[in-house]
């Protein structure tokens, strides 16, 4: 969920300003780089001041960091928000209360994060690099050219796609547009591989504030599942979101300090 919001950014001594944008907790996508470089300017730590014309009181000021996004319309900036634990609670409450979702696209399933306490959450898929990207390393039609998967980690899951991740620098020739053969790898009782074909709707890259590497990030649309891959992913579905009730369950409720 979003909240609409004004910004003024200042970076590498340039002062932006973008309104009307939609906020969450997280960030904000869909910006033009100029008079930036998406090149010259990613990672790169920005001042931030966010102001909510629904809430005039609720100003924050914040450092962020410029993230890259492509899509197949094009490539845009975003921001990544470093808000405080204060700023954080007060932006939230506020989505909570008054947010909205964006009316350019609507999801018909809401995503499952990526949870290494459900037995059986897939945290790891292995991704077949697209037919461009083979034919591109093996001109000659006789040699398909290395074929070696990818390791993936999960970012979150649902029944129409997944967002994958990694910091391995091999995979920057994954474009919007492209399709992918991959399989997610089974965990706890559940026995199966599940092999879907997708497709790349969008890539995000930030810096990693740790180690410095480039995490790429892939939403992807689920586009063909045959009928055995199917069944087992909807299977698999049920039990992580019984998983996910038993947990919200048992947790003991919140109590007034």
């Amino acid at each position: 969920m979003f909240v609409k919001g004004h910004l003024i950014v200042l970076v590498a001594g340039q002062s932006l300003e973008f309104i009307h944008q939609n906020i969450s907790v997280f960030g904000v996508s869909g910006l033009t780089w100029s008079p930036l470089s998406p090149h010259e300017h990613f990672g790169k730590e920005a001042q931030i001041s966010l102001r909510i014309p629904a809430k005039p009181d609720l100003l924050i000021k914040t450092r962020g960091y410029l993230m890259r996004e492509r899509t197949i319309s094009g490539e845009h900036m975003a921001l990544r928000f470093a808000l405080s634990t204060d700023d954080h609670q007060r932006l939230s409450a506020h989505i909570e209360k008054n947010g909205i979702y964006p009316t350019e696209y609507l999801r018909k399933y809401p995503r499952i994060p990526s949870t290494a306490e459900i037995q059986t959450f897939p945290l790891r898929a292995l991704v077949l690099p697209p037919e461009r990207i083979l034919a591109e390393a093996s001109p000659d039609p006789t040699q398909k050219g290395p074929t070696m998967p990818w390791v993936f980690d999960v970012g979150n899951l649902s029944p129409n796609g997944i967002c994958l991740f990694t910091e391995n620098q091999t995979t920057m020739a994954i474009a919007p547009g492209d399709r992918l053969h991959m399989s997610l790898e089974p965990r706890g009782w559940f026995p199966m591989q599940i092999r879907v074909e997708g497709l790349v709707c969008r890539v995000t890259e930030d810096l990693h504030p740790n180690s410095g590497n480039v995490v790429r990030y892939m939403g992807i649309k689920f586009v063909r599942v045959d009928e055995l891959n199917r069944a087992a992913f909807l299977n698999l579905l049920r039990d992580i979101l019984a998983q996910l009730k038993t947990t919200a369950t048992a947790r003991p409720p919140k109590t007034k300090a």
